[in-house]
This record gives C-alpha cells, structure tokens and sequence, in this order.
C-alpha cells in the first residue's frame, strides 16, 4: 500500500465530503451486509485503514474500488480521497487514489460500527478456513 511505504500525499480531494454530511446519526449510517466486498472495504475503512486498489485487490478480489467508493459515498459515508505518488513497473511515477475515512465520521459509527467491523472480520475469517 502506497501509504504504508512513506509515500508522500500530492493532491487532497474532498471525495465525498459534502456540506451537512457529518451531521448524520448512527441509526441513519447505512451499513451493507457482508460478505459484499462493498462492507468489506467499509470496515477496513472503519478500521482506520488508508487503503488503494490494489488493497482491494488482493485482500477482497475486486478491481472495483472506486464504484466501491462511489457505492459508500452515495450511501452516505464521507471517503476522503488522496492522490499519492506510486512507482510503475516501467518506471514511472502515477497517481493513485488513497482512500480513508476522517475521525470524526469513525467515531459518529461508534460502537454500531465497530460490531459491524467485527462482524466482516469474523466472515472473513470464515471464508478464509472454508
């Protein structure tokens, strides 16, 4: 995860953040039921994770995060994006999205989100030993 290997952020963009959107309640926070790769990304997100496509890919075998994204944000969910730098097997560099939630929407989820997140990581796991 470019994150993860200290790659600089070069371009915040508001994603999702739209005016009043904070301002949801937990019972009003629209959680998807796993095993749907769309929970899956919105736990890890709870999670506190910054994560990008490749992420998605590996851990959940899906290169559609960004409709994933997309997905949340229409639901609701304020994802920030942040365009990093990423070194290409050819030797460039490209931009790619880094994508997380901001605190404060973490902690509006609370302890419902928290169960939720446990919840994808226990099926998960079950998939895991099937």
């Amino acid at each position: 995860m470019p994150g993860a290997q200290g790659l600089p952020p070069t371009n915040e963009t508001p994603g999702g953040n739209r005016a009043g959107q904070n301002k949801k309640t937990t019972r009003e926070l629209y959680f998807p039921k796993p095993p749907v790769v769309k929970a899956m990304v919105l736990a890890d997100l709870l999670n506190g994770r910054k994560i990008t496509h490749l992420h998605c890919w590996r851990e959940h075998g899906s290169s559609r995060l960004s409709h994933h994204i997309m997905m949340l944000r229409r639901a609701g969910w304020n994802v920030v994006t942040v365009e990093v730098d990423a070194p290409t097997s050819d030797g460039r560099i490209a931009q790619i999205g880094l994508y997380h939630l901001p605190v404060e929407t973490i902690e509006l989820a609370g302890e419902r989100g928290q169960r939720f997140v446990a919840e994808c990581a226990r099926v998960a796991a079950e998939r895991r030993a099937a």
